[in-house]
């Protein structure tokens, strides 16, 4: 139609008022379709999207939507656990951080504790869960096999190679009230003295210290968290 009225216009059979009307629509009209082919790019754009594929070949391990729900850009809807890498996943305190990335780290399962797997540490978060106050860390077990099925529940194990001599003490004997592992000795006067250590791993049972002990230093290893620094104490030997 617009065409048309040019051509009236050139000829002088159109007025200049009816001319700039339809040119008018014809722009308005144009717009429209701009925006119309614009939204249809983005809408073949976001289908693409659509269809999630993975990465590399694996296992979902948890899916966080249902068929037919609608999810927003960017929502997570399954985690997928790669085939042939698997991994550790456990929750460290702000004081074991540095120990983390140091350390060499050893995992034992549960459901096998005679065997265990050399691991190394993959991903630590940096930034402490809202309600544990712990970090995530990811160790990737080395040569993992069959037996370690997604799922299972593990022990890591992180251990430091030290020239020191290693007091092994029991675990009811290190406090930690924040700012790293301390023990408490009876000095010569009865008196108990908070004393900061280094651990270099936790065993199930025990904890292996490599700084802070002296040969002959009197431990305190029961009931730490009753006590405090500057307290008379009587010590009793063992029967």
């Amino acid at each position: 139609d617009f065409e048309r009225y040019s051509k009236l216009k050139a000829n002088g059979w159109a007025s200049v008022a009816d001319f700039d009307r339809k040119k008018a629509a014809s722009d308005e009209a144009q717009g429209r379709l701009d925006r119309a082919q614009r939204a249809l790019d983005l809408a073949r754009n976001q289908r693409t999207y659509a269809d999630l594929k993975a990465d590399a070949d694996g296992v979902i391990t948890a899916t966080f939507a249902e068929p037919g729900q609608v999810v927003a850009i960017g929502q997570p809807v399954a985690r997928l656990a790669h085939r042939g890498e698997k991994e550790a996943v456990v929750a460290l305190p702000e004081t074991w951080l540095a120990e983390a990335r140091k350390s060499k780290a050893i995992v034992r399962l549960w459901a096998d504790r005679d065997r265990s797997f050399d691991a190394r540490l993959r991903e630590l978060s940096p930034q402490a869960d809202g309600a544990t106050r712990t970090y995530a860390a990811r160790f990737t077990i080395e040569n993992a096999d069959d037996a370690v099925a997604f799922g299972m529940t593990a022990t890591v194990t992180l251990t430091q190679a030290v020239d020191a001599k290693i007091a092994k003490l029991p675990l009811s004997a290190i406090l930690n009230r924040g700012s790293g592992p301390s023990v408490y000795l009876v000095d010569t006067s009865n008196t108990l003295i908070l004393r900061p250590v280094t651990v270099a791993s936790f065993a199930e049972d025990a904890a292996l210290v490599t700084r802070g002990i002296a040969e002959g230093d009197k431990v305190v290893t029961l009931g730490v968290q009753k006590l405090e620094a500057g307290l008379k104490v009587r010590t009793v030997e063992a029967q």
